[in-house]
């Protein structure tokens, strides 16, 4: 059983392109039935390479849409892959559309992966992530993490990954001591240039 990743898709460039690929899933999400027969039905990632006319045998594809949403001239699909994202899928789409560029961001907590290949922060700005069992937050600045979590531990945390750690670490240690179950897990998002 893997861990399971979420990533998000957000897919920018030629409008016109854009909207094919938009398109392309309204098809998919039309259907009552799946393109190819899977255990994940008509979400699945393979069945959205074979629309774009690939073989899915030749794509990782392990894993299924759970959303989409075209806002302006951004396509956002969201999906829940194995392990972490499924590059196969982003480059066929790349493929199939040369003036679509495919920006995304991948989080599996399991192992720690936490990529985005947007280099300059225009889709995905937020480069930390701060989970607990009550919520998930992303912030853009150190300064506002540790904002943040000097408000949840109750003292002045310094803007530092480190001290951010060791703060959260501790303030989970002493809830525990006192019989509380509380959760805090911080990441900061690699930027790759992919």
């Amino acid at each position: 059983m893997p861990n399971w990743c979420d990533t998000t898709y957000k897919c920018v460039g030629d409008p016109k392109e854009v909207r094919a690929l938009h398109k392309v899933l309204k098809y998919i999400d039309g259907r009552k039935t799946t393109i190819v027969r899977n255990g994940f039905g008509k979400w699945w990632l393979g069945n959205l390479v074979t629309k774009l006319g690939g073989k899915w045998e030749d794509y990782r594809c392990r894993g299924e849409i759970t959303g989409y949403s075209f806002d302006g001239d951004v396509l956002e699909i969201t999906q829940m892959t194995a392990w972490c994202e499924q590059e196969g899928v982003r480059r066929i789409i790349q493929e199939k559309f040369p003036g679509i560029k495919v920006y995304y961001r991948e989080e599996e907590p399991g192992c720690e992966v936490y990529y985005t290949n947007d280099t300059i922060g225009d889709y995905f700005p937020e480069t930390y992530f701060l989970d607990s069992y009550d919520e998930q937050r992303y912030f853009e600045t150190i300064e506002e993490v540790a904002e943040s979590v000097s408000e949840i531990v109750g003292c002045t945390v310094e803007a530092t990954i480190e001290a951010i750690q060791e703060a959260l670490e501790k303030y989970v240690e002493q809830k525990e001591r006192s019989g509380e179950e509380v959760f805090y897990s911080f990441h900061e998002f690699k930027v790759i240039d992919d």
